[in-house]
Parts: structure tokens; sequence; C-alpha cells
């Protein structure tokens, strides 16, 4: 123990000696642990953190990969069908994307952004709607309901938190929805963006638009 306070003297007196030298060596330490830092920051939230959701190990995402191609593509409405009729292996299976629309209530009207998912989405995720209730299976048919879900933020933001909208119409992009539920305050989508709602994606035109693949186990 002796000889490491004789050491550390001995580096403070050289160290008093040199300013110049001081000055280098505690910014470069400075730089490395904030570079340090900021990289495990982005690795950690990007990689390590756990999904905000119940048995986050349980959730996985299906792309396909081909090999002349170095991103992964997303599978299609179609595919999605086929995983739900053969597999097997997963307790749940819901497809999502993400894409922008024009809300109307009441007068006003903005743009913003939507999940459109399959019926399954919220169980895959482990999660259920503050209010009102979830996605129901003959919604997903094509000639199912037009029904949506808000996030807490917007309900708030353009309904005036009021529980009496669940049942009331929106218009998204000129059709009318039926908001049935809305999310707990903070919940956002996998798909990493803020979003104000979650539809019923079979409603966009084109059927075998891509979406992102979830599964739970």
């Amino acid at each position: 123990m002796d000889t490491f306070w004789q050491d550390l003297r001995f580096a403070a007196r050289m160290l008093a000696k040199s300013p110049g030298f001081t000055a280098v060596a505690v910014l470069t330490l400075a730089l490395g642990i904030g570079a340090n830092t900021a990289i495990f920051t982005v690795v950690y939230g990007v990689l390590l953190r756990p999904l905000p959701f119940p048995e986050p190990d349980h959730i996985v995402q299906l792309a396909e990969s081909y090999q002349t191609l170095s991103d992964e593509m997303s599978l299609t409405a179609e595919q999605l069908e086929l995983l739900r009729e053969y597999g097997k292996l997963f307790e749940h299976i819901a497809g999502y994307t993400d894409v922008g629309f024009n809300l109307a209530t009441g007068n006003e009207a903005e743009h913003v952004r939507g999940v459109p998912v399959s019926a399954e989405y919220f169980q895959v995720l482990g999660v259920r709607p503050a209010l009102g209730r979830d996605f129901l299976p003959e919604e997903d048919r094509a000639d199912g309901q037009r029904v949506a879900i808000l996030s807490h933020s917007l309900w708030k933001r353009r309904l005036g938190g009021d529980q009496r909208a669940i049942g009331e119409n929106v218009l998204l992009s000129g059709d009318a929805y039926t908001v049935i539920g809305v999310m707990p305050a903070g919940f956002d989508p996998v798909s990493g963006r803020r979003c104000g709602f979650r539809w019923r994606w079979w409603r966009r035109p084109q059927g075998a638009a891509k979406t992102s693949v979830l599964s739970a186990g």
C-alpha cells in the first residue's frame, strides 16, 4: 500500500511539472471516455436494451434475406397468411408497417404517422389498450369493419382525452374509421416511430403491401 501512495505522489509531481502534457492527457482521456459512453449508449439502445413489453425474449421479427442483397426484405400480406396457415411454432403472429395519413377530426386535419397492423399485433407484444378493446379476428377480413386504436397522446391532443371518443369516427385519408380503443400513455409501436394510431392494414388498396412480421413463441 505504501508503494502505491509513493507512486501516486510521484505521478502527481510529474504532472504538476508538465502542465501542458497534463492538459493534453486529461483532454484525451475525457474524449475517450465520452466516445466510449456514446458508443455504449447507441449499442445498448439498439441491441442490448430489452423491448418494453412483457417477455421480450419471446418476440421475434421475421424477414426475407437474399444472397445478392445486403438488406433484409419485409414480407407481404400473402406471406403472412401462409405463415399463419402453416406455422405452428408461434403462439401469435402479426404483421405491421408504418405509413403517413391525413387525420381529420371535426373541422381539423393534420398529417400523422400510423401503423397498419393485423389482428394479433397487441397479443404478440403482450399489451392491451388502456381504454376500449383490442382488434377482433373478424376485423382482419377484407369486408371487416374499419377500426382504429389511437395513441394516448393523440387521443389527449385531438379528442381532449374524452372517453366518449370510443365508438366515434375519424377520417384517415378520407376513409371513416371507428375508434375502438386508446393505448396506454408512453406506448410506442415496434417500428420505432411515434405514431398516432393503429388500424386494419388490409384496408389499404394494395393488399400485398410490404410489412414486417412479429411472432411470439
